[in-house]
């Protein structure tokens, strides 16, 4: 391999690793870094936007950038999308209603043997750079209406960095399908298809809140003895364990700023 083949492919995974919200960042910042002549070779535009194609499909931040609506399906499957485009509408609205996230979904169709499959992507990000964090959360979720079989898989990301630490932790868990209840257009009408699409986004709020957050609560409690303990050295520099006892250091400050300093000057 080339330096040329080196140095693009490092480009490329620097970028494709970009934290949520900062693929213009680390854009920038090589483009800062790379000689001028190497910069417009390595980073032409017919690359960058390839590259943020890619870093957007794979992060699931496309879907912010798609309007809602269905692929090609069978006849019944553009009043199944509005159902479960409008249920999504409510549990988006819900959900991801804090300051400052930017939450969005998409709904599509896929047919085989005349039998409508919809996916369900879901995309939410909580960027905040003035205080040093951002966030996304992506969500995909498979449903055949006839069977009422459902699936899907759920991706985390965090991103904190501050005083040269830089630390992104990513979580991914794949959802054991499960059934919802079966529907088909000849159970009833719009409103029908409203209620039962209402079930499959109670299943994602079900899925969501036992599968992610509750794991998610008991990794950090932990966080600090175990995953984040391999982060930082056990013993300093001086082999010295540092003692975390705050009346220590306090009775120590008290006493120095107790004594005459005068009296220890040879």
């Amino acid at each position: 391999m080339t330096m040329t083949e080196t140095n693009q492919a490092t480009i490329e995974r620097l970028l494709l690793a970009s934290p949520p919200g900062q693929f213009d960042i680390i854009l920038e910042d090589l483009r800062s870094l790379l000689p001028k002549s190497s910069s417009q070779s390595l980073l032409e535009p017919t690359v960058v936007s390839t590259l943020r194609s890619e870093w957007e499909a794979s992060t699931g931040r496309s879907t912010l950038n798609a309007a809602d609506g269905g692929g090609a399906g069978s006849e019944d499957g553009d009043g199944f999308i509005t159902s479960l485009s409008k249920a999504m509408d409510n549990y988006l609205a819900h959900k991801f209603s804090s300051p400052g996230v930017r939450a969005a979904h998409v709904v599509t169709a896929t047919t085989a043997n005349d039998t409508p499959t919809f996916t369900i992507a879901t995309y939410a990000e909580r960027i905040d750079l003035h205080n040093h964090h951002a966030g996304s959360w992506k969500g995909c979720y498979t449903i055949c209406p006839s069977s009422g079989e459902m699936g899907g898989n759920i991706s985390v990301c965090a991103h904190t960095f501050e005083n040269g630490g830089n630390v992104q932790l990513h979580s991914d868990i794949s959802l054991e399908a499960t059934n919802v209840e079966t529907y088909s257009p000849s159970d009833g009408d719009a409103e029908g298809q409203l209620d039962w699409a209402k079930r499959v986004t109670s299943q994602i709020d079900c899925w969501e809140e036992e599968k992610l957050m509750q794991n998610l609560s008991s990794m950090y409690e932990s966080m600090g003895n175990t995953y984040l303990k391999s982060l930082r050295r056990v013993m300093p520099i001086t082999r010295t364990k540092m003692e975390w006892n705050v009346m220590a250091h306090r009775v120590v400050q008290t006493l120095g700023e107790g004594h005459d300093k005068d009296k220890f000057k040879h």
